[in-house]
């Protein structure tokens, strides 16, 4: 059985679940399936809930970025928590907190209280939970493997439940909703969080001995780990481009349902809600396919020069997404909308740009892991997930542009933008092409 699969891997051999050797590891990582699906389902589901009361492209992408910046606000300080304190006990605390506050939503929804002013304030303390609860996240899993040859393997892991889930949970939730509305999809997050609550309990964990440090104020340590990116140009370079595709690229997830609003009125009747979670659930299978690709990656292909190749790549497939759609836009879809061209091609990018997104992403974040000082890990990583909230803080910026003109040509002009900035950096750092 597959929660056996410890005794099936050979001690000798590094792939891709090959960390699930380790108990505690194991457990946290299933837990980690009910709670990061929670965190897809709400990124995606309260801004379409938003979208349904008000219609707004701009307020689509203001409530995705209401929750992404509130979890950057409260990255930093998640950071030093992580490197202060017991990380699992406060991972508890906020598995708690988050799983609370989706009940509220939840039942706010379900009883019609629901208004864009109050499904805001709710995102905005699910964002400043998530601030503290990412970079506990980030920098606790390390201390579960028992094997430390298996971090690669635990960091593919971990990158396979935010890829795959990023996209195969909203994906499954696009046709729950078409079925009984968004009120279950919070209800299921909430119970997400209680699960993953409950499997932090169950692992016994000791945290690892690290030398003493000086305590010093929550800024000076967090100007410390800022000051260690900055000076350090692999994780300078790293990071920033991790922000701006994962910020203005890869946010046009946050679109999709202002793409599949052309689905409403066709001769099957509104179908929107299916495409949307076709497009999302084939883009899942596709970041799940990139992470199942990396297995033994390190040891057969350059880290450095496979991350800032596949960046490009990534975006490369987001513009001609963003082109097809375009295209089927002004295409009559009435009669047949299954059979266009051009959405068969959407889905095909979508696709590969989940892949091509899910190798960069692993890639980095192998680097990072495998270079950064163990003190300076809680605050280093925490600012590195950043990245994952620049996917709903960049939607703002898409959706603003949207606002005034359309979803597909917002995501083309930032993707093409992006294609030129991750060209040049691939060609100007020769120094993170060499990593091995």
């Amino acid at each position: 059985m597959w929660w056996r699969l410890d005794n099936k891997i050979s001690s000798n051999k590094v792939g891709t679940f090959t960390a699930l050797k380790s108990k505690n590891y194991r457990i946290f990582w299933i837990g980690s399936i009910a709670s990061i699906s929670s965190t897809q389902l709400v990124t995606i589901f309260s801004g379409k809930l938003v979208f349904d009361i008000s219609g707004s492209e701009f307020l689509l992408g203001l409530v995705a970025s209401i929750f992404g910046l509130g979890t950057i606000i409260l990255n930093f300080v998640g950071g030093v928590i992580a490197d202060r304190f017991e990380k699992k006990i406060l991972l508890i605390l906020t598995s708690l907190a988050m799983a609370v506050t989706l009940l509220i939503l939840a039942i706010v929804d379900a009883y019609d209280f629901e208004t864009v002013a109050i499904v805001i304030l709710i995102c905005s303390l699910l964002g400043f939970i998530t601030g503290i609860d990412w970079p506990l996240r980030a920098s606790i899993f390390t201390d579960f493997i028992e094997d430390k040859n298996h971090i690669v393997s635990a960091v593919a892991l971990n990158s396979l439940l935010w890829q795959g889930m990023r996209i195969l949970a909203p994906g499954l939730g696009g046709f729950i909703i078409a079925y009984y509305g968004t009120p279950i999809i919070f209800f299921i997050s909430s119970l997400g969080f209680l699960i993953m609550a409950a499997a932090l309990i169950i692992i016994k964990h000791e945290p690892p001995n690290v030398a003493p440090r000086i305590k010093k104020s929550f800024v000076s340590e967090t100007m410390e780990g800022i000051n260690f990116i900055a000076k350090d140009t692999v994780f300078r370079i790293i990071i920033i481009i991790s922000y701006l595709t994962m910020g203005f690229a890869m946010s046009y997830l946050q679109l999709i349902p202002s793409l599949t609003e052309i689905y409403k009125n066709t001769s099957y009747g509104n179908i929107s809600s299916q495409i949307m979670g076709i497009m999302l659930s084939v883009g899942g299978i596709g970041a799940v396919t990139g992470n199942m690709i990396t297995s033994g990656i390190k040891n057969k292909i350059n880290l450095g020069k496979i991350t800032l190749s596949m960046n490009i790549v990534s975006v490369v497939l987001v513009f001609f997404f963003g082109l097809s759609n375009y295209l089927t836009a002004n295409e009559n879809i009435y009669d047949n909308p299954w059979i266009s061209m051009n959405l068969l091609l959407s889905i095909v990018f979508i696709f590969f740009a989940g892949i091509s997104n899910a190798i960069f992403i692993v890639c980095s974040i192998t680097i990072l892991q495998m270079k950064v000082p163990e003190n300076l890990r809680g605050r280093v990583m925490g600012i590195h997930t950043i990245t994952f909230s620049m996917l709903t803080a960049g939607a703002l910026v898409l959706g603003l542009v949207a606002e005034f003109s359309t979803s597909s040509i917002s995501i083309m002009i930032f993707s093409g933008i992006l294609i030129v900035i991750n060209t040049i950096v691939y060609f100007k750092n020769p120094n993170i092409k060499a990593i091995i």
